[in-house]
């Protein structure tokens, strides 16, 4: 009976610990269980996530180990969110990172909502952000313009992605 007392207590404490924090009500530097991101992805320590396409041949910009940029080669993989933590002051605002384990000692930092909205990781939901919809729009007008595809497909395309445009 005492070890299940003692079980018990310790579930409540630990609960009381767990912090959430979410996009625009961030106001201190802390460490967290859970985030809410600004489109309402929600995402805990635990989480996989899939990294994306990087923004620059040099690697990812928004995913680094050490102030270093994160090999291209990484695009594609899946990795564990070992922490997430928040970064800034009051005057520039907080960011949440996510970390997950690099490769020696040092952790590797993502800037969650930057490498969401960029498209250096994947969407939670597999949804398109606003950026990757037009992005995918133009490379459909393109082929469309070099007769690959025909106006209906693009017509389509265009149709489903200008919600996610429009917002």
């Amino acid at each position: 009976m005492m070890k299940l007392l003692t079980m018990f207590l310790l579930a409540i404490v630990s609960m009381g610990y767990s912090q959430s924090a979410k996009y625009g009500e961030l106001t201190k530097k802390s460490e967290y269980d859970y985030c809410q991101s600004k489109n309402g992805y929600e995402i805990k320590v635990g989480d996989t996530i899939v990294l994306g396409v990087p923004t620059s041949d040099l690697g990812f910009t928004y995913i680094s180990q050490n102030g270093q940029r994160v090999s291209n080669s990484l695009a594609g993989n899946t990795i564990l969110i070992d922490k997430l933590r928040t970064y800034g002051t009051k005057k520039s605002g907080y960011k949440i990172y996510a970390y997950f384990k690099g490769y020696g000692l040092l952790p590797v930092l993502i800037d969650y909502e930057t490498a969401l909205e960029l498209g250096e990781i994947l969407n939670p939901d597999g949804s398109l952000t606003r950026d990757q919809a037009i992005s995918k729009l133009k490379e459909a007008k393109e082929l469309l313009d070099l007769g690959v595809i025909a106006s209906e497909e693009y017509n389509t395309l265009k149709k489903e992605l200008t919600p996610l445009i429009i917002d």
